[in-house]
This record gives C-alpha cells, sequence and structure tokens, in this order.
C-alpha cells in the first residue's frame, strides 16, 4: 500500500540528484534508499498538501529511523532515531517524505563541514545548515528543514541562491533538535522558492508555539519599506549595487522606501547576543553532552570554555539589554511594513575553512523577528547576492506574503550546474 506512494517520481528524482551530486557537494549525513523509505511510511498516509514531497532535514533535528549524529565525531556510530522532532512529524503528517539528513557543524557551531557551496565547490556553503541550504540549492529536494541560534538558516540560503524563512523567535517547537542556546534556537526552512515556503507552512502552522498576526485581509499595494543605516556594516560593492538594484526596482512599483538610522547599535546587539549565546551553550550544550568536551572540534570547545567564564550576573543583564533594546527597536520601527537589509557582506567567501560572516545577522536573530531572504543577482565569479526581509516579532504570515510579493518582480538568477567545472 505505501510503496507507491514512497517511491513517487518526485522521491525517486530527489535520491538520483542527492547520488549524482554528492561527489560535487558532499551535503549528505545519511541518505535512505527507497526501500527503506517505503517501509518506513505507513499506509495510513493522510493525504496532505505535501503529499509525496521529498524534503530534507538538517542533523541536529530527528528524524524517526534515521540517525541523528548532530556533525560529531561522538556520535558517528549512533543508531535510528525513535521518534520525530515535532516539525518533522507536522510536514510527514501532512504527506511529506523525509529523504535524509544532512551535514552539519558541530552541533550548529561555526567548525566548517566538508559540505561545498553547489556554485562552485571551492566556496563555502554557510553555516551550520551547510548540508540543507547544499542540497537545496543544487534543486535536489524543494526545501529542507535548518536551525538558526545566530545566522543559520539565511546565511546558507544566501550563499546557495535561494529563499529561507526564520520565525519569530520561539514559533517553531524545538522538541526533538539538539540544543545550543535556549534564548535563540529555533527552527526553520530554506526552500528554492517563496511558493514551498507557502505551501509547507499550514503544515508548520499545526505545531506553532503561540498565536500570530493573521496575513493581513486586504494587502497593502504599497509597502512601506525601511532600509537601515548601520554604521558596524560596510557590505562588498557588488553586494550593494544589487540591493541598490533591487530597492529601485521595489520604488518603481510604487513603494515608499525611508532610508534610517537603526535606533539600536548593531554592535551593541552583537554583544548581547554572544554573551546570552555562549553562556547558554556552555550550560544546556554541555548537559546534553553529559559534561565532557571530550572530542569536540577547536571553535566549539573554545566557546565553550569562553561562555563557562561568562558570569551569571553579567548573563543576567545581557538578557535584560536585550530586552530593552528590542522594545526601543521595534517601537522606532512601528508603522513600517518591511525592513530592507544585507544578510551578509557579499557573495560567499571562496574559502572551504569558514562559514562566512555572522555578525549581519546574530542582531536581527537576537531582535526576535521573523526573516526571509531572496536572492538579488549573481557577482563577477557567478556567486549568488541576496536580499534579507524583515517584521516584527509575530508577523510572520504577513512577512512571507508581503516579502514573496516583493521577491516576484526580482529576476530570477540561473541555477547551479554540476556539470560545470570550477577549476
Amino acid at each position: 500500500m505505501a510503496a507507491p506512494r514512497t517511491r513517487s517520481r518526485e522521491v525517486l528524482g530527489a535520491l538520483e540528484g542527492a547520488r549524482a551530486w554528492e561527489p560535487r557537494i558532499e551535503a549528505w549525513a545519511y541518505l535512505a534508499e527507497p526501500d527503506e523509505l517505503a517501509a518506513a511510511w505507513p499506509a495510513t498516509e493522510a493525504h496532505g498538501r505535501l503529499q509525496g514531497v521529498p524534503f530534507a532535514v538538517k542533523d541536529i533535528i530527528d528524524v524517526a529511523g534515521q540517525p541523528t549524529r548532530y556533525g560529531s565525531a561522538r556520535f558517528a556510530d549512533a543508531g535510528p532515531t525513535a521518534r520525530d522532532a515535532s516539525v518533522v512529524a507536522a510536514l510527514r503528517g501532512d504527506g511529506a517524505i523525509a529523504i535524509g539528513k544532512t551535514r552539519t557543524t558541530e552541533f550548529a557551531f561555526i567548525d566548517p563541514t566538508i559540505t561545498r557551496n553547489p556554485y562552485d565547490p571551492r566556496h563555502t556553503p554557510g553555516g551550520s545548515s551547510s548540508g540543507s541550504g547544499a542540497v537545496v540549492g543544487a534543486g535536489i529536494v524543494p526545501f529542507a528543514l535548518g536551525t538558526q541560534t545566530a545566522g543559520s538558516l539565511i546565511r546558507p540560503a544566501c550563499y546557495s541562491g535561494v529563499t529561507a524563512f526564520k520565525p519569530s523567535l520561539g514559533l517553531l517547537p524545538t522538541e526533538g533538535v539538539a540544543p545550543l542556546a535556549r534564548s535563540f534556537d529555533q527552527v526553520g526552512i530554506i526552500a528554492q522558492s517563496f511558493d514551498w515556503i507557502e505551501r509547507a507552512l499550514p503544515a508548520l502552522e499545526s505545531v506553532f508555539t503561540r498565536t500570530v498576526d493573521p496575513v493581513t485581509v486586504c494587502p497593502k499595494e504599497r509597502l512601506n519599506l525601511a532600509i537601515l543605516t548601520v554604521p558596524e556594516q560596510s557590505p562588498q560593492a557588488e553586494q550593494v549595487a544589487a540591493f541598490d538594484a533591487a530597492t529601485a526596482r521595489f520604488a518603481d512599483l510604487g513603494h515608499t522606501i525611508d532610508r534610517r538610522l537603526s535606533p539600536v547599535a548593531f554592535g551593541d546587539l552583537l554583544d548581547q547576543h554572544r554573551t546570552i549565546m555562549l553562556f547558554e551553550a556552555a550550560r544546556d550544550l554541555a548537559a546534553f553532552l553529559g559534561g565532557s568536551r571530550h572530542g569536540l572540534q577547536p571553535k566549539l570547545t573554545a566557546a565553550l570554555d569562553e561562555g563557562a567564564r561568562i558570569r551569571e550576573v553579567d548573563y543576567r543583564g545581557a538578557l535584560d539589554r536585550l530586552v530593552e533594546s528590542r522594545a526601543l527597536f521595534w517601537g522606532e520601527l512601528d508603522g513600517v511594513d518591511l525592513i530592507l537589509a544585507h544578510p551578509v557582506p557579499g557573495a560567499a567567501p571562496r574559502d572551504l575553512t569558514q562559514t562566512g560572516d555572522q555578525s549581519y545577522l546574530s542582531p536581527w536573530t537576537a531582535l526576535g523577528g521573523p526573516l526571509t531572504c531572496a536572492p538579488i543577482g549573481l557577482d563577477a565569479a557567478g556567486m549568488p547576492l541576496a536580499m534579507m526581509f524583515a517584521a516584527a516579532p509575530d508577523r510572520d504570515r504577513d512577512l512571507i506574503a508581503q516579502s514573496s510579493g516583493l521577491a516576484s518582480a526580482l529576476p530570477s538568477i540561473p541555477r547551479p550546474r554540476r556539470d560545470v567545472s570550477s577549476a
């Protein structure tokens, strides 16, 4: 009964594509076999909106019947997981098929994986959702689950020429997801297009932890858009040129664009985010690991050491200052429909020893609102450039609808080809 559905053309095509692309991008921590998927899928499978759609899952998120190895050598021999994470269960309950686990930096920190960018394997795909960004960017699956604690959903999507949706903080449950820092850990999706985000959203909404604003009944034809001046950021010239061309297109369509100074210093937000993240990681992740750091990679080990040295009074002070920063930031931007921002300084670095600059994104994670992104062009080396869209907390549905409309006005970029030499 289940086999014809799980062996659908889409699933078999995704598995074939995964194997064909793997020598170039090395993105899979685990890839299921067709018979395994058929055996695991119940005959009573619901006929949902995502019926038969293949998707991938970052390897810190549990999928029943597949191992979770956290990008860590310590868990290289892990066996199949017994239960789905809540977000996986929601998507599978709507008919989607999890075909495998994508590579992640160790416990979603910044020690790079072996995964490479589908546009050019000499470039990083970003982190920590490196594998999810790469497999979606390569067109293997229409969407994949990832997580963000600093910048780990939006950055891989930008570097891989696709889009992503990072929900408002705490909106999606993290049950069945390895912890890094509880104040910022969140699940989201990387997708080939906004259409796929919108198609997956009803399933994800079924496990939202709270009510969010409904989509505006009468959508605005003319949006109030803001671009913030952030003195701490210096995006590259090609990034600025592509960003300005996109905003000019929005202005030509009649949208209002207001440039203003950020009401909160991003340097302060970075400090607050780092203090909170490292303090919590040194305790939350340490507890998850049973107190042992044996075998962990160097950047993660150094971060846990730094976090262990942070005093609780300083951690509490950073939490209090962040509450004040959020109130000031969103209060000053009340009435703005969307904020347009640079998510990264430019295209993915040609460097596999790093995952890219997350300093542009960490402040937005700290501010707590939902984020999406879209490609806006290619640089001279043929690597994707991107724009980010941000909205106030719990305006997730409006953000998706409005940023999708804006992105549809932008020219598409060429997709990567696995038969192109990068020499």
